[in-house]
């Protein structure tokens, strides 16, 4: 199933994290948790409402004041000197920058956790701990790391220690998911019936999920009826109709896989129609991406890929389980088929141009494949490998179609090569038939001591029916009632118990069979690990020992050439590398060799944009608006160094800067305002001496910010966080030659500058904000 299976972790995600479907009214939530965490006077009363105002924000989505609140807890937590509780919102964190792909941050904080929770005896917070953790080992595709976090877990509850049943749960969730992620078939199936019986007996009410990952471990097998089965239980015991509605959508991808696309739609229809128009994007992207395989079956190329452009759109630039990559390799096949179908549609000149693009797009795929320490499904190494061979057959060149043809076959025969799917059969017939077998005995056991069981108590009522015939008076008839009565009794307990004898005898031989089937496995791999290693150690070594003396000699002469020119070079990268980030940021760079994002807590943005620019440039020509747009940016860099501000980026006809960061400074805000007034002095001065000028607005709000480096190739420094969006409202809803500020910033310098108050005006998505125009210093 391609990539079905990264679908299905993220939306999944989506459902256990709970921030799905939400509805404005949040936003009132939030204020209302804002102004109590203001009036809130005790560490502890505050704690509550940093944690309170985390979850709000996440239930919209909002990952940056998340991280933002999650932070201030943590601090907190410090300050009241419960270290128990730092270490579990520590966990928080790392699980908020591991969903968003940073596996650096995870690792960080997850790292401060362990330190933190090292001498906790709250088993609760250690459970969580270990299933965060393993969620990361993951991520790192140190899969046998991952699987003894898991297993800690349930090593805690059999050993009777006192940790909620769910920690248990998700652990056994985790190591399903952590060997079909691996495709795993033959153990993931051993698991799958572990965690099933596991969730039968203490959480019944999680079968829904439980099902849920089983029917898409089945869909991976490419056993759809099983899969059709697991999801159709999914429907039928769940209440969250978000998951139903998951479940829908999968099902949608099933059908398509097994061409009957009249059900295909059907269930993509129904998910579509609930999730349409909601806040889970994630969901969502997963539904357009059934729609988009439904339609390539059917050949409609043009549908197929507008639903995955728009997939791609409501994607998340960076996740945990690298969705858009996914729904990019998705669009790539689409147009792969579009190119090598239909040649009278298009001339061979633009065909010969798009497939040249489409090679240089499915090579950068492959550079990130190639390049990534982090978890991807084959299905994507796959579909990029089968891709390369179509365009660079389609660009005659036959060499290069067929070493990717071939690199294809051997990815694919390694994934779901026979040797794999008869390992997964043969693992699951033998369970089956052990399972088979344990229950005839079991049965027969159960038969044989209910037939023992009436024979007795037939004797029983035999001989007390002739004592009763016997019996003279109305004293000794009750006697022998009674003394037969107690004789039943003893009987059906005596049964009882053998009964039970005869379940538990059931139950401790399934988990000793399963017990001496993982030594068995343990073994095997061991065995086979260690030949392997035999075998190639020796041709490994003496192929290094033969390149590192080929290099050797290679090396000594060139490197005396080399060092003049990388000298110049070196001069010209440090001139480069300072017109792209700050000074600091820079130098941080050179030092260590990376610089990790930093959460500032209150910093001043500043938007500016032109008026009417579209309108202008149809007026007086693209080519002078344009001129006359470098010349002001030039000028707005200058005012920038003045007042201290750092240019984060221009888009379009918009200029975006920010005071306060990389270095923290208190006259965050006076600066930004002096800033923004001089823009408008100078954009007054040139609208009298130049007819072509344009008019600017200007809005600057204050607050928090993330900021780092964007990316690893054309790198960028930038800033995130709810303080740039309420900063471009501000812009929005300025007017021409003026400066329109939020009443936080407002706050910040209202005895320095003359402003004049405008109300409340309503902004989309936040509701009424102060706004003010500031006139002058």
């Amino acid at each position: 199933m391609k990539n079905h299976l990264i679908i299905f972790s993220t939306a999944l995600f989506g459902i256990f994290a709970g921030w799905i479907n939400v509805k404005a009214q949040e936003s009132k939530e939030i204020l209302e948790l804002k102004s109590k965490l203001t009036s809130a006077k005790s560490p502890k009363d505050k704690h509550i409402y940093y944690l309170r105002l985390a979850d709000a924000y996440g239930m919209q989505g909002k990952t940056d004041s998340v991280f933002a609140f999650l932070t201030r807890g943590e601090e907190n937590a410090k300050k009241m000197n419960d270290t128990d509780e730092a270490g579990r919102i520590n966990i928080f964190i790392s699980q908020f920058f591991l969903q968003k792909g940073d596996v650096k941050n995870s690792e960080k904080y997850i790292n401060e956790a362990h330190l933190l929770l090292a001498n906790s005896k709250n088993y609760d917070h250690l459970g969580l701990l270990n299933y965060a953790t393993a969620g990361l080992y993951i991520l790192k595709k140190q899969y046998a790391k991952a699987t003894e976090n898991y297993k800690k877990n349930i090593r805690l509850y059999d050993e009777g220690k006192k940790i909620d049943k769910k920690y248990v749960t998700i652990a056994y969730q985790g190591l399903f998911a952590n060997l079909i992620i691996q495709n795993n078939l033959s153990d993931g199936y051993l698991e799958s019936n572990k965690y099933i019986d596991y969730v039968k007996k203490n959480e019944p009410e999680k079968l829904d999920i439980a099902y849920l990952l089983l029917g898409s471990f089945y869909m991976n097998a490419k056993d759809y009826d099983k899969s059709l089965n697991a999801y159709q239980k999914t429907i039928a015991l769940s209440k969250n109709q978000d998951l139903v509605n998951l479940c829908n959508a999968f099902l949608g991808i099933l059908y398509a896989e097994k061409k009957e696309l009249d059900l295909a739609k059907k269930y993509t229809d129904k998910a579509n129609a609930f999730f349409k128009g909601g806040n889970n994007n994630i969901a969502l992207g997963s539904v357009y991406y059934s729609y988009a395989s439904i339609f390539l079956q059917e050949n409609k190329l043009d549908l197929a890929e507008e639903y995955i452009k728009k997939a791609i759109a409501i994607s998340p630039e960076k996740d945990i389980s690298s969705t858009r990559f996914s729904y990019l390799s998705k669009q790539n096949e689409i147009l792969v088929k579009k190119l090598t179908q239909d040649r009278s549609k298009i001339n061979d000149q633009e065909r010969k141009v798009k497939l040249e693009q489409l090679l240089k797009d499915l090579k950068e795929n492959l550079s990130f494949i190639e390049s990534t320490d982090t978890f991807l499904s084959p299905e994507l190494i796959i579909s990029n490998f089968d891709n390369l061979s179509k365009v660079y057959e389609e660009l005659g060149n036959y060499e290069q179609s067929l070493f990717y043809q071939k690199k294809y076959v051997q990815k694919k025969d390694e994934a779901y090569g026979l040797d794999k799917m008869k390992e997964f059969l043969n693992t699951q017939s033998d369970y089956e038939l052990r399972e088979q077998k344990a229950k005839i005995e079991l049965q027969e056991a159960t038969k044989r001591i209910q037939l023992q069981k009436e024979l007795e108590l037939k004797a029983l009522k035999f001989e007390y029916e002739k004592k009763q015939a016997a019996t003279k008076t109305e004293a000794e008839r009750k006697r022998l009632l009674l003394e037969e009565d107690l004789k039943r009794r003893e009987i059906e307990l005596t049964y009882a118990q053998q009964k039970k004898e005869a379940e538990q005898k059931y139950i401790q031989e399934k988990k000793l069979a399963k017990i001496n089937q993982e030594k068995k496995d343990a073994i095997a791999k061991a065995e086979l690990e260690n030949s392997k290693s035999e075998k190639n150690m020796w041709a490994i070594g003496a192929g290094l020992s033969l390149l590192l003396l080929g290099f050797a000699g290679f090396s000594y002469n060139q490197k005396r050439k080399d060092n003049k020119r990388i000298a110049e070079e070196k001069q010209k990268s440090e001139n480069l590398l300072l017109n792209i980030l700050p000074h600091e940021v820079a130098e941080e760079l050179k030092e260590k060799g990376k610089t990790n994002a930093k959460h500032f807590d209150e910093v001043s943005v500043l938007f500016t944009d032109f008026v009417n620019f579209t309108a202008n440039s149809e007026r007086i020509g693209v080519q002078e608006v344009l001129n006359e747009l470098n010349i002001c940016f030039t000028e707005f860099d200058k005012i920038m160094d003045k007042y201290n501000l750092e240019k984060i980026k221009t888009i379009g006809d918009a200029y975006l800067a920010v005071s306060g960061l990389p270095v923290s400074n208190e006259h965050h805000a006076e600066n930004a305002v002096n800033a923004g007034l001089e823009i408008l002095d100078y954009i007054q001065k040139r609208k009298e001496n130049n007819p072509n000028a344009l008019d600017i607005r200007i809005g600057i709000h204050s607050g928090p910010v993330i900021a780092g480096i964007v990316g690893v190739k054309k790198f960028a420094y930038d800033i995130w966080g709810d303080t740039v969006n309420t900063a471009a409202r501000m812009e929005q809803n300025s007017q021409k030659g003026k400066l329109n500020i939020s009443g936080f910033t407002y706050d910040l310098i209202k005895n320095k500058f003359i402003c004049e108050y405008r109300g409340k005006i309503e902004v989309k998505g936040k509701g009424e904000l102060d706004m003010y125009f500031v006139e002058k210093i």
